[in-house]
């Protein structure tokens, strides 16, 4: 793949997480729509994966919110857009890290930074508020997006690790 289809992806999936979050209700729809043709669209062999990623980030999501870390602007639970956000992330992120040569201790740190910082923005954008102090919500976030993004990037982790045994 070349370099400017990459960056070009990459860019469009940010904004696609801006428009989630930025118009949650008013987009849900589009958002459902847009999710289920990422997974239509995702390679056969995996779909179970990305599924996965998706049902564990929203279970994530469903801890946190139970143990009063956060809320959603939108009631109690996690809402639809954010389950379809979820869904899209998860397509794109074993996309992205197909086309990355990331170690477990790299994808932690990646995970650390920017799982956190996702939802600052989010609760920039009155996507969430905290219900517990900074420190503990972001620290906890941290923690939790340290173990989530080595563990959904099984499967890409392995392939490159096969490929790197076999040259």
């Amino acid at each position: 793949m070349n370099t400017l289809r990459f960056w070009l992806l990459t860019l469009g999936f940010d904004l696609w997480w801006t428009l989630a979050v930025w118009g949650r209700e008013s987009v849900e729809l589009l958002l459902v729509v847009g999710a289920l043709l990422m997974l239509f669209f995702t390679p056969p062999e995996r779909r179970k994966w990305v599924l996965f990623a998706c049902a564990l980030g929203i279970a994530m999501d469903g801890i946190w919110g139970a143990l009063s870390l956060f809320s959603f602007s939108d009631g109690a639970g996690v809402p639809l857009w954010m389950m379809a956000l979820w869904l899209s992330f998860s397509a794109w992120w074993l996309w992205f890290c197909s086309h990355l040569s990331l170690r477990w201790p790299w994808l932690m740190l990646l995970g650390a930074v920017s799982g956190p910082l996702a939802y600052y923005l989010g609760m920039r954008l009155d996507a969430m508020q905290l219900e517990a102090s900074p420190w503990q919500v972001f620290s906890t976030l941290a923690l939790g997006w340290a173990c989530f993004l080595p563990i959904v990037s099984l499967p890409v982790l392995r392939k490159h690790q096969t490929l790197r045994s076999l040259s």
